[in-house]
């Protein structure tokens, strides 16, 4: 079961980074992890991504 469960989120990682026009492993498997964590909703990913790929942290005073 449990990698019938890693081939579901590698596809959907795939096709959602065909969608975003984004691409390699390293950010595929980022992504896989993000699905663990939110699951499968594209909105929540991509907040999701986003947040993780902050250059600068912002620092509220």
């Amino acid at each position: 079961m449990s990698e019938v469960e890693e081939k579901k989120k590698e596809d959907f990682a795939k096709e959602f980074m065909i969608e975003e026009g984004l691409k390699g492993k390293a950010r595929r498997i980022k992504i896989m992890r993000i699905i663990e964590m939110v699951g499968y909703d594209k909105r929540k990913i991509k907040t999701a991504l986003a947040r993780s790929t902050i250059v600068d942290r912002i620092h509220h005073e």
